[in-house]
């Protein structure tokens, strides 16, 4: 009996390490065609960030109560995606804003385009915290033009493409 009980602690303290760090983000680029304007949201875990940070800050920062901290990481998250046209042409993205919400930092970006020249696909960087775990993955959704469809950043991407119907 003392056995079973040992061997289930010692899963759950196993599964309760891996889960420690969940090592993904998602995105969700809402795009409004009529106005010519991308909304971005990235969701980042907050537990990953408390990690993260002392990889980016080389210091232990509190990123719970700091808006300071929670300024920095939205500017290291500006400094890690861009945004183009399929031509190759740069949408400037607008200075991250950020919040907490509950057990989430949300780092919010915008975009402009010129609505007389249809979207009919983009091209996305977004390589937040893969520059500290290599195995980060970041998931962007985009809405608004047709179905809706998900770019997948993972081991080495760097630009992915996503097209329109």
């Amino acid at each position: 009996m003392r056995t079973w009980h040992f061997a289930g602690i010692s899963l759950l303290l196993a599964f309760s390490a891996q889960a420690h760090k969940l090592k993904a983000s998602i995105a969700t680029a809402n795009i409004f065609p009529k106005q010519g304007n991308i909304q971005i949201e990235y969701r980042f875990h907050l537990h990953d960030i408390e990690h993260a940070l002392v990889h980016l800050f080389n210091e232990q920062k509190n990123i719970y109560q700091n808006q300071k901290v929670q300024q920095a990481f939205a500017d290291y998250v500006y400094t890690q995606t861009s945004l183009r046209r399929l031509s190759g042409q740069a949408l400037a993205l607008s200075a991250a804003q950020v919040k907490i919400d509950a057990k989430y930092l949300w780092v919010y970006q915008e975009a402009q385009f010129i609505k007389s020249k249809p979207l009919k696909g983009l091209q996305m960087r977004h390589g937040a915290l893969r520059d500290v775990w290599p195995d980060q993955i970041n998931l962007v959704n985009f809405r608004g033009i047709g179905k809706v469809k998900t770019m997948h950043f993972d081991k080495d991407d760097n630009w992915l493409t996503v097209e329109f119907d």
